[in-house]
């Protein structure tokens, strides 16, 4: 009974970023770029190439974004620590998350086409080590 009360009010509560994703999600279906789709935990994860977004119940992953070979999936446990962060945020997820993500993309890959090599510093601050942290993303003890 109290689920069906609380998922109508999270995918309201998470209404931004779930408009969104249907439409990623919908141009990655007809463009053919997903590779593989399951649910869990009310959120549709989507495997694709070379994307990982979270865009609210919409998780897109890939497994050229795992850093740690001690984990699995570490892109897709990243990415439903966005997830997580949306649920809490809501609303302002796609202005407190989003925005802050997208520049720290872009800044990685200007570091990236002008020193070649990879900014290392991607997951070391906000919102990144906190999606990681909410994920269950851990580095690997020595």
């Amino acid at each position: 009974m109290l689920k069906t009360l609380i998922l109508p009010f999270l995918f309201i509560w998470e209404l931004p970023q779930n408009l969104v994703g249907l439409v990623v999600y919908s141009i990655m279906k007809i463009k053919r770029l997903k590779v593989t789709t399951e649910q869990e935990t009310h959120r549709l994860f989507v495997e694709t190439p070379d994307t990982g977004v979270c865009l609210g119940w919409f998780i897109f992953w890939t497994q050229k974004g795992n850093r740690f070979p001690h984990l699995k999936n570490d892109c897709r446990m990243h990415e439903y620590g966005h997830a997580r962060q949306s649920a809490i945020l809501g609303p302002i997820y796609l202005v407190a998350v989003g925005i802050p993500s997208i520049t720290r993309v872009l800044y990685r890959k200007w570091y990236r086409k002008k020193y070649g090599l990879n900014w290392g510093n991607y997951y070391s601050a906000f919102p990144e080590n906190w999606a990681d942290r909410l994920g269950g993303v851990l580095p690997p003890s020595n």
